[in-house]
């Protein structure tokens, strides 16, 4: 398998994808984003930062594409969507870089407090200008985290360790978790108009992009300086440049712009505007973490199936993959099945039960059944990551449940489909040391190995009907590998699943289906 390094990566990354058998790894100098899409179809993997910008149109050729790594936290650069779409998944590297991010956050808010990069400057110039730059002390000043992820809880932690009042603002953590870290949670608008300094630590998106501007200016405190080293469209730059001018705003310190680098910005001019090109995550710890994290993350997943870290799937430890690997067989063999039995489905049901599943993450395992459900019947490509978005597409009806009757089985996975014209369920477990079993199909309980060619087939309960399919088999020269036999609970029905050895012939399947004692017969992969 092939891998694409488009932004440079720390040696320490390299050197553990090179190691990795089995995987080809390519890391062109500065390739342009033309040459990226030109290039992309022969690589199964793709590790970026924040220079190389992924489109729908550098994906729509990208057939081979599996895997997007970013060596960084944001995601912004992709459009996930799309990717998503098309079954790649993209995982990130959150926290590998937090320290140095919000360590360097800390550095400009100093700077922006003493003026130290003006000051520097000025001396570098030969002029000693003391009283030029009175700065103000950060201690007992209030300090607004505005997004309490990782880099922000860092700050706001190195916040209170300096003495500062630290109120923090963000939708996703509860006023609890806040005071854990020693903060007071607020409203925006509460957070804007108490602060001294504002930092930004949030993601970019619709609900966060241009969370500074005009109207959000207008309501800080007289004097607030801001920080801003996560990412360059939360701030609407015109607002903020005029309200530095007019000095409503005494300082802003960027690391990040919108537009990278900031050609013409007129920020760049003022006196009273630190910046520093997207640093970040620019030190030499930051840096070997985030290779070497990223490489693990990636060759977890290209050569183990450990998904770890990604934004368009859930993540699956390297120890509960273990404890689930049977299951995520059980469960795609089940969707299979059903998939290939059952016609013009409605509504697709998974209920898990047992103590095997109870401490195990089962969205991995619902998103393995669907993708083993649409395989046979889609013929565009199905994954564990664009698998729900088919089956949303194909307006059939998820619904997922746990139970805890086991039926003595220590874990069960049930796969129920319904439309107008039947309901069929299909119920199976996990042997040790002997795979997945099938143990009931509708109302047929058996021990039915799921896997090879099987025939199933519905058949009157009389006799002579296992010897006509016996015969009409042998007659097309097609072996029997296994035999698997149930009856109905009123015996005036019986199932049998048959694996065979080859293909059955159309004729032979023909012959079967016309006798009157057949009900009906199926032919299903495993």
């Amino acid at each position: 398998m092939k891998v694409l390094i488009c932004d440079g990566l720390d040696e320490s990354g390299l050197e553990l994808l090179r190691s990795a058998e089995g995987l080809e790894v390519d890391a062109p100098e500065q390739w342009s984003m033309e040459e990226i899409a030109e290039h992309l179809p022969r690589y199964e993997a793709m590790i970026i930062r924040s220079r190389t910008r992924v489109t729908e149109k550098m994906l729509q050729k990208a057939d081979r594409l599996r895997v997007i790594g970013r060596a960084g936290t944001g995601v912004d650069n992709i459009d996930v969507p799309s990717a998503s779409d098309r079954g790649i998944l993209v995982m990130n590297t959150p926290g590998a870089n937090a320290m140095a991010a919000a360590e360097h956050t800390l550095a400009l808010m100093l700077a922006l407090s003493r003026h130290i990069s003006q000051a520097s400057q000025s001396v570098r110039e030969g002029r000693w200008e003391k009283k030029r730059f009175l700065g103000t002390e950060i201690y007992e000043q209030t300090l607004g985290v505005i997004g309490l992820g990782r880099i922000g809880s860092i700050v706001a932690d190195r916040g209170v360790g300096m003495g500062m009042e630290v109120i923090g603002h963000d939708p996703y953590i509860t006023p609890e978790a806040a005071a854990k870290l020693g903060m007071t949670w607020v409203e925006l608008d509460e957070l804007l108009g108490r602060s001294d300094f504002i930092t930004l630590h949030t993601p970019l998106n619709k609900e966060t992009e241009r969370i500074i501007n005009q109207s959000t200016i207008a309501k800080m405190k007289a004097g607030v300086r801001i920080i801003n080293c996560a990412r360059g469209g939360l701030i609407d730059e015109e607002a903020l440049y005029h309200a530095l001018r007019e000095g409503r705003i005494a300082g802003a310190a960027l690391d990040v712009f919108s537009s990278e680098p900031p050609a013409n910005n007129p920020l760049i001019g003022l006196e009273n505007v630190i910046a520093t090109p997207h640093l970040g995550a620019s030190s030499i710890q930051a840096q070997t973490n985030v290779a070497r994290t990223i490489a693990v993350q990636l060759i977890d997943y290209l050569l183990r199936g450990i998904i770890r870290n990604a934004v368009n799937f859930p993540n699956i430890s390297a120890k509960a993959y273990e404890k689930m690997r049977p299951y995520l067989i059980l469960a795609e063999k089940l969707g299979s099945l059903q998939g290939q039995v059952s016609p013009l489905v409605e509504k697709l049901e998974i209920e898990y039960s047992g103590s095997d599943l109870e401490d195990l993450p089962l969205e991995p395992i619902t998103q393995t059944v669907i993708k083993g459900f649409l395989e046979p019947v889609l013929s565009e490509k199905v994954n564990l990551v664009n698998a729900p978005i088919l089956l949303r597409r194909r307006q059939i009806e998820l619904i997922t449940s746990s139970t805890s009757d086991t039926r003595g089985y220590p874990g069960m996975i049930m796969v129920r489909t319904s439309g107008k014209e039947q309901v069929s369920s299909a119920r199976g477990t996990v042997f040790p040391g002997e795979g997945p079993r099938l143990i009931c199909l509708n109302t047929y309980r058996l021990e039915a190995e799921l896997e090879g060619i099987n025939l199933i087939l519905l058949n009157l309960d009389k006799p002579g009907v296992i010897g006509l399919i016996g015969t009409t088999l042998g007659e097309f020269q097609v072996n029997i590998a296994n035999m698997h036999l149930s009856r109905a609970p009123v015996r005036d029905r019986a199932l049998s699943i048959i694996r065979i050895d080859q293909e059955l012939p159309v004729e032979a399947l023909e012959r079967l289906r016309q006798h009157p004692n057949i009900i009906s017969v199926q032919l299903v992969r495993l």
